[in-house]
């Protein structure tokens, strides 16, 4: 059953697609379906509640030109173009890229096309296919613009859309964007890359995953990694003015792109916006206008004369026509007049100057400053986006609605439970790194210790064999040691022995010289009192006396070879001493040498820790930020001077030099606006009418 039908009466269907820059959706309506209605139904269906801001748009089948749709109006009672029901066939995964992206006012189509889609639960089967008219194909695009495009937008499919609308201009140089500034973009729009997943069509931007960081990109094995070298980065204006290959700016922008680690998809999306929304040309709509002709001519006059000549250009030529004399420029803050480029304003008029605007087909005479346009259908949208800038402006400057309160609150809620879990998962991986890190360290010492101990172990072993054949000797010294002190002992036992049987005979001579002596005195006594001596008994007395010297002088004899004896005694046993001592000091110096030998051969050197400075992790992340933004402005400003050594000068167009002489004197699209609208209203207005 259709979306949009009728118990009373049945009306015609027909298929409607509905295409953004990342997703396509399907689904029938009626022929007497309002644009607002399939509006409000597109922006229920994808959780838009911003919608101000969009607006959708189609193929005009008279002029072949991109218009916005009145949503006011009735789909079918404008001229827009309806392909026949052949185009149903095609599968919704692989959309013809020729029908679908068709060059449209959102400045520049798509890229690739999309496989995303979403279809109404009213499926389409063989029956209906015979009551559906045609095909009905839109584009929401963004038509209206902030201030401040970083602040004012509330929710995350808001700022997606709007990233991928500001990506796509750029890309396509609809936004005219310096070399330096598209490659640091690019880098952003890498970090922010998304990549679908095909297992499911329902739309929602939790249905993608996240590229991220570059080392997670090149580490990743899953086969949705993005292949680099196809990848549209830069505008095509970059590698025709600039003598740098695409691998050179590859490069450059991976280096760039190293800078964002850590950076969330949403984050890496607000970035881009806030770098691009200082570019000159971000969320200006410029239209060719000519200056009202002063005389007697009506204003549809000189308009068909005008006309005429572009079509006389057109018949004679096949060069592009002349351009218009001004350009107009319309955005969120007011309306600028263009004359030398699309840079520099001449003049620019704030909403609040502007009291009000008109288009019709008649000359008003009341009209402060009155211009024209190639067609009539660029005079009404120009009023269309001047009425609803205006009201955008007006807005802003009152009291926030109860709607855009709540979904500030909402949307604060949703952001603070997201930085909550972002930044939880921040610490953790943090954390994560930095064991990661020292785990590395550590491995790394580990394997210069192992290194160390490769390189020493040869000469460890060496010296445990020169300590083994030390020991070897030191035993075999030890063991002769041992004999000599056996033999040194036994000949002292026998210099005990002879020292015993010397003081034996030493004791029996005593004996002997002590009987003489007694027999002498007994001699000597009897012959004083017999008064005389007989011969017999001297001759007795001579043999005594002799034997007693005798003994006497072998007495001393025995004496002297005992002295001997003791002195080689003592002398033996201090020998014995120190070879005892010398075979202690060889044995305990073998042990320690063995036990070396062995610890120096089993355990490895003792780990030394590694000291680091303990910092708190938010002053840790701190640095790391500050360090990032310092490597990026440095890489910015060698590539800036890069670039201004390799660029092509005959290449240069009139952009290049008014941004170069802008960027000398120091402009930038803040002073241009406030020089532009120096001076009062009425003094502005009298620039304009010179210009």
């Amino acid at each position: 059953m259709p979306v949009f039908s009728s118990r009373k009466k049945k009306s015609d269907e027909y298929f409607c697609k509905i295409f953004t820059l990342d997703a396509e959706l399907q689904f029938t309506i009626e022929a007497s379906a309002k644009g607002n209605t399939i509006f409000s139904l597109i922006c229920q269906t994808l959780g838009l509640r911003e919608h101000w801001y969009f607006g959708l748009k189609y193929v005009d089948k008279i002029t072949n030109e991109w218009n916005w749709l009145h949503l006011s109006r009735t789909i079918l009672s404008q001229p827009i173009q309806i392909s026949p029901n052949s185009i149903l066939l095609k599968t919704p995964d692989s959309p013809n890229t020729t029908d679908i992206y068709k060059p449209h006012l959102l400045r520049s189509p798509p890229i690739s096309p999309s496989t995303s889609t979403l279809s109404l639960p009213s499926s389409i089967t063989s029956a209906a296919l015979q009551s559906i008219k045609g095909t009905i194909e839109l584009y929401l695009l963004v038509k209206f613009y902030p201030e401040d495009i970083t602040h004012e937008l509330i929710q995350d499919i808001t700022r997606r859309l709007f990233y991928l609308q500001v990506k796509q201009d750029i890309l396509n140089m609809n936004i005219y964007c310096p070399p330096e500034t598209a490659a640091h973009l690019a880098s952003l729009s890498l970090q922010a890359k998304v990549i679908r997943r095909k297992k499911s069509f329902i739309y929602s931007l939790t249905s993608f995953s996240s590229f991220g960081d570059y080392e997670q990109a090149v580490s990743s094995s899953s086969t949705e990694s993005v292949n680099f070298e196809n990848e549209a980065l830069l505008p095509l204006s970059c590698f025709q003015k600039i003598e740098l290959s695409r691998s050179d700016w590859l490069s450059r922008i991976i280096a760039l792109w190293r800078t964002h680690a850590s950076l969330t998809r949403e984050e890496a999306e607000i970035s881009y916006l806030k770098h691009a929304q200082d570019l000159d040309m971000f969320g200006l709509a410029f239209f060719e206008i000519s200056k009202m002709q002063s005389g007697n001519k009506s204003f549809s006059q000189q308009q068909q004369q005008q006309q005429q000549q572009q079509q006389q250009q057109q018949q004679t030529s096949d060069q592009p026509l002349l351009a218009a004399e001004l350009w107009l420029g319309i955005d969120s803050l007011g309306i600028r007049f263009y004359k030398k480029n699309k840079l520099r304003p001449e003049v620019f008029f704030s909403w609040i100057d502007i009291r009000s605007v008109t288009a019709h087909d008649k000359n008003d005479k009341n009209a402060t400053f009155a211009f024209y346009a190639a067609k009539s259908s660029i005079s009404k949208e120009i009023l269309d986006l001047a009425m609803g800038n205006h009201e955008l402006y007006m807005r802003r400057r009152q009291e926030q609605s109860i709607e855009i309160q709540q979904m500030r609150y909402f949307e604060e809620q949703q952001q603070k439970e997201k930085m909550r879990i972002i930044t939880r998962e921040r610490e953790l991986r943090f954390q994560a790194e930095k064991r990661r890190d020292e785990i590395t360290r550590e491995f790394i010492e580990y394997q210069q210790q192992m290194k160390e101990i490769h390189e020493t172990l040869p000469k460890y072993q060496e010296a445990a064999e020169l300590l083994a054949r030390k020991a070897h000797l030191s035993s075999e010294e030890a063991r002769l040691q041992a004999a000599k002190a056996l033999e040194i002992e036994s000949q002292l036992e026998r210099c005990k022995y002879e020292m015993n049987r010397n003081e034996e005979e030493k004791r029996s001579y005593a004996r002997q010289i002590n009987e003489c002596e007694q027999v002498i005195s007994s001699l000597v006594n009897d012959s004083v009192k017999n008064s005389y001596f007989h011969p017999s008994h001297y001759n007795e007395f001579h043999l005594l006396s002799s034997t007693i010297e005798n003994r006497r002088k072998e007495a001393d004899d025995l004496k002297l070879e005992v002295a001997k004896w003791r002195v080689a005694e003592a002398a033996a046993r201090e020998k014995l001493l120190a070879i005892t001592q010398l075979n202690q000091s060889l044995a305990l110096a073998n042990a320690t040498a063995h036990a070396q030998s062995r610890t120096t051969t089993i355990s490895p050197p003792p780990y030394r820790p590694i000291t680091r400075v303990q910092e708190s992790n938010e002053r840790a992340q701190l640095i790391e930020k500050q360090s990032k933004q310092t490597q990026l402005a440095l890489q910015l400003q060698d590539l800036k001077n890069v670039i201004q050594s390799k660029k092509i000068e005959e290449r240069q167009t009139l952009l290049d030099k008014a941004y170069e002489e802008g960027l000398a004197v120091g402009d930038n699209k803040y002073s241009t606006i406030q020089k532009a609208r120096s001076g009062t209203t009425s003094k502005r207005m009298a620039m304009l009418q010179d210009l």
